[in-house]
C-alpha cells in the first residue's frame, strides 16, 4: 500500500510539473530518466555485450583479410619491379638499336 501511495504521489508530482513550462517539463523528464535508469541500464547493457562481441569478432577478421591483402600487394609490387629490372638488363646486353623509339633504362 505504501508504495502504491509513493507511486501515485510521483504521478501526481511529475504531472504538475510537467504543466509548469518548458524548465520544469525538462526537470520532470530528468527525474523520469533517473527514476527508470536503474532498470533500463543493465538491460541494454545485457543486450550491447553480444553486439560488442560481433563488431570485435568481425573487426579482427576484417584486419586478417587486410594483412593478407596488403601482403599479396606487396608481391605483386616486388614481381613487377623484378620484372622491370630484367627488362632493363636485358635491354643493356642488346646491341645498339639505330631507332628512336627505344627507350632504356638504366639501373644499377
Amino acid at each position: 500500500m505504501a508504495s502504491n501511495l509513493t507511486a501515485n504521489h510521483m504521478r501526481e508530482h511529475l504531472g504538475e510539473l510537467m504543466e509548469g513550462g518548458q524548465r520544469n517539463r525538462n526537470l520532470a523528464l530528468a527525474v523520469g530518466a533517473l527514476a527508470i535508469a536503474p532498470i533500463v541500464v543493465p538491460a541494454i547493457a545485457k543486450a550491447a555485450k553480444p553486439i560488442a562481441k560481433a563488431t570485435i569478432k568481425n573487426g579482427i577478421c576484417l584486419y586478417e583479410k587486410g594483412k593478407v591483402a596488403a601482403a599479396e600487394a606487396g608481391e605483386v609490387w616486388q614481381d613487377m619491379v623484378a620484372e622491370a629490372k630484367a627488362e632493363a638488363v636485358a635491354s643493356q646486353t642488346q646491341p645498339q638499336s639505330q631507332s628512336p623509339a627505344s627507350n632504356r633504362v638504366v639501373i644499377e
